[in-house]
C-alpha cells in the first residue's frame, strides 16, 4: 500500500512545502487527499495522482500559472510518479471544473461519455470513461480534504456548499466512495 509520507521529500523537492493552501501547507493538503482516496479504496495510481494533484496548480489554486507549465517541470514530476500518473495529474490541473460537472451529467446516462475541457484553451481533453471516473474520484478526495477538521476552522466548507452534487457523485462512484463521503461529512 502506498505510504504518502514516503513522497514527502519529493513534494518538498518540488517546493510544495512553500505553498500555502488555506490553513495548511499544500503538502499537508495533498497527503490528506491521498489518505482520503485510500479510505475510498481508490486504485493505487489514483491515490498517487491525488498525492501530487496540486503540483501544477488547479482551477481553484494558483490558476494563473497553469498556462506555463514547463516541460522540465513535467519531466521532474514524471520522475517521481511515472508517465501514466503524471498525465492524470496534468489533466486534473488543466481541466475546467464546469466541464467536470457537465461530464458527470453525461456519464451517468447510459452510454454517456465525458466531455472534459481544458480551461486554458477550451479544447476537449480526450478521456475514456474510466479515466474520467478516476479524475472525478480524485476531485471528490480533494473536496473532502478541504473539510474542516475541527469546529471553527477557517476553511470554506466545500462539501456542504456543493453537497448535492458530491453526494450524487459519491453514490455513483460506489459504496466505498459513499462510505468515505459519509464518514467525512457526518452522513
Amino acid at each position: 500500500m502506498l505510504d504518502p509520507e514516503d513522497y514527502r521529500d519529493d513534494l518538498v523537492q518540488l517546493g510544495m512545502h512553500k505553498v500555502a493552501h488555506q490553513d495548511v501547507t499544500l503538502v499537508d493538503h495533498m497527503i490528506r487527499a491521498c489518505t482520503i482516496l485510500q479510505d475510498m479504496k481508490a486504485k493505487e495510481h489514483v491515490c498517487l495522482a491525488g498525492l501530487f494533484h496540486g503540483v501544477y496548480g488547479t482551477e481553484g489554486l494558483h490558476n494563473d500559472n497553469v498556462d506555463s507549465i514547463p516541460e522540465q517541470r513535467r519531466t521532474e514530476v514524471r520522475g517521481f510518479v511515472g508517465p501514466r500518473v503524471e498525465q492524470v495529474i496534468f489533466t486534473f490541473s488543466v481541466m475546467s471544473y464546469g466541464s467536470l460537472g457537465k461530464s458527470f451529467r453525461r456519464v451517468i446516462r447510459p452510454g454517456g461519455t465525458p466531455e472534459l475541457k481544458d480551461r486554458r484553451t477550451g479544447a476537449d481533453i480526450p478521456l475514456e470513461r474510466e479515466d474520467y471516473l478516476d479524475i472525478l474520484r480524485m476531485k471528490l478526495g480533494d473536496v473532502l480534504a478541504h473539510m474542516p477538521e475541527q469546529v471553527g476552522h477557517a476553511l470554506v466548507d466545500l462539501p456542504t456548499e456543493y453537497a448535492g452534487f458530491w453526494t450524487m457523485a459519491a453514490e455513483y462512484l460506489g459504496p466505498d466512495a459513499l462510505n468515505t463521503w459519509n464518514k467525512y461529512t457526518g452522513g
